[in-house]
């Protein structure tokens, strides 16, 4: 079984792997110590996970709490596996997930230290130079969702989207190296201490879209589990930015641009939840699902009810034109 066969490359001589997840692109196993990811070659080259554990790498060096790649007993930090398949393995993260409905885990103090990651995280990634991805005027499309996007209406919400951030300036302080993924699934949390994987999508980015994403997701699940919280979005922002603001420069420009990529986000979930859930199978939460992101993507709903104008006045960082 290519399961053993994944013990061995790593000295396992006994013991089962442990499927865990059996992801959108790739499969994760654990055993003992270790994950282990499996990628099909189709998807990510293996120049291209060498320039991901890269970024692993030089954001360890610069502070980021991550999960780092173990090498084979061969001494690679990639192993082939079959001829359509790679396999790298990481350092299990200390600690567990976070689970949104417990108050000890799910609070202010999380948030401050989510966004302190985050702005370090953006910071070390200036002095990082890898080949990854990497958004343009001329390809802005980075997520590669127009080839899925069955709908004219989303379509044509999509572009307009896209050119939005076409008017903001490619700076340092707003366009960089990101972890292009960052929610709450991809950390653990140990005490205080949070540690950062799944860096599998890292891009070129515009910085805002890692925020956007964290809070698409905190949001969404807060909103689910936790509805009596009614003022979730702002505590979260309120906190998540101080964090942030301690280890990177915030801006205006910054908030704006966060609007902008929580309706990406929307649209980049309904693109992939169209192409991996199985149509004839629907379960009723999938349907719902499903709907209601198309209404609200159509309709140009705003995600949850934050008020960007009024957080670029708490944190004291201009007037809008």
């Amino acid at each position: 079984m290519i399961t053993d066969f994944i013990l061995r490359l790593y000295g396992y001589t006994e013991g089962k792997i442990v499927p865990i997840n059996d992801g959108f692109h790739n499969t994760v196993y654990s055993h003992g110590n270790l994950i282990f990811r499996v990628s099909p070659s189709n998807r990510r080259k293996q120049v291209d996970i060498m320039n991901e554990l890269a970024f692993i790498k030089g954001l360890w060096e610069n502070g980021v709490p991550v999960s780092l790649p173990v090498k084979s007993l061969n001494k690679k930090l990639i192993e082939p596996i079959s001829s359509n398949h790679f396999v790298v393995a990481f350092e299990k993260a200390k600690g567990t997930s976070i689970d949104v409905t417990k108050t000890e885990v799910w609070n202010d103090d999380l948030f401050y230290r989510w966004g302190n990651i985050m702005g370090r995280m953006h910071s070390a990634g200036k002095k990082i130079k890898i080949d990854r991805p990497i958004w343009t005027v001329q390809e802005p499309d980075l997520l590669k969702l127009f080839p899925k996007i069955t709908s004219e209406t989303i379509a044509e919400k999509y572009k307009q989207l896209l050119m939005q951030l076409a008017m903001f300036p490619l700076t340092p302080d707003l366009f960089g190296l990101i972890h292009n993924d960052f929610h709450q699934g991809n950390m653990f949390v140990n005490e205080t201490r949070l540690t950062v994987f799944d860096f599998d999508d890292c891009a070129y980015h515009w910085l805002a879209y890692d925020l956007a994403t964290s809070f698409y997701h905190a949001y969404w699940q807060a909103s689910s589990f936790t509805p009596e919280h009614t003022q979730f979005s702002s505590e979260f922002w309120m906190h998540f930015l101080r964090g942030y603001q301690q280890e990177h420069t915030l801006s205006k420009e910054l908030i704006l641009q966060i609007p902008i990529f929580l309706k990406i986000r929307e649209i980049f979930l309904y693109t992939l939840f169209l192409e991996m859930w199985d149509w004839g199978h629907l379960q009723d939460w999938q349907s719902y699902t499903l709907s209601n992101l198309k209404n609200n993507i159509e309709s140009g709903k705003p995600y949850s009810n934050v008020n960007f104008t009024e957080i670029i006045d708490n944190f004291g960082l201009g007037t809008i034109k």
